[in-house]
């Protein structure tokens, strides 16, 4: 008798799972997504000052004695410019003829302004380049005594 009912409840048991209903794919989908990268370059944190030194009666140089100044530029989605669009004198005496000079230099970056002119540098896009700036003024004349102040001028294009 109880071989009956095992053999009965198995051949239930097959019939549940014969006629069980069975699960299929409906089908796939691709879910598309799109974007776009903006090429941009910006300098980044507040640019640090440098220091200028007399080193001659004609000069002031923060290659000579002083110190550099400091700026970090930093370029995403293609290869920037960088300049040095000038140099500004923005507070001290009169000068008579003078001539400006500055650097900007770090990583792969090596930018030069000389006699009005900048040689641009690259800047490849990714991390944040530290730069250091120096500057030199000479004047025609002797410098009068004063306290001077100047800004180097950069801009940095995608």
């Amino acid at each position: 008798m109880i071989r009956q009912i095992v053999i009965a409840s198995a051949f239930v048991l097959g019939s549940c799972i014969a006629i069980a209903p069975k699960a299929f794919a409906g089908g796939t989908v691709n879910v598309p997504f799109g974007g776009a990268v903006t090429a941009a370059c910006s300098f980044s944190g507040s640019p640090g000052s440098g220091t200028l030194a007399n080193p001659t009666p004609y000069s002031l140089s923060s290659l000579l004695g002083g110190s550099p100044g400091s700026a970090s530029v930093q370029c995403t989605g293609a290869t920037g410019n960088l300049t040095i669009t000038g140099v500004t004198k923005t507070a001290g005496p009169s000068l008579t003829s003078p001539t400006y000079t500055a650097t900007a230099i770090g990583g792969a970056v090596n930018v030069a302004y000389a006699a009005g002119a900048s040689t641009p540098g690259i800047v490849l896009p990714g991390l944040a380049v530290p730069l250091t700036v120096n500057m030199d003024v000479v004047d025609t004349a002797a410098l009068p005594a004063g306290t001077y102040a100047f800004t180097v001028d950069m801009t940095v294009t995608p």
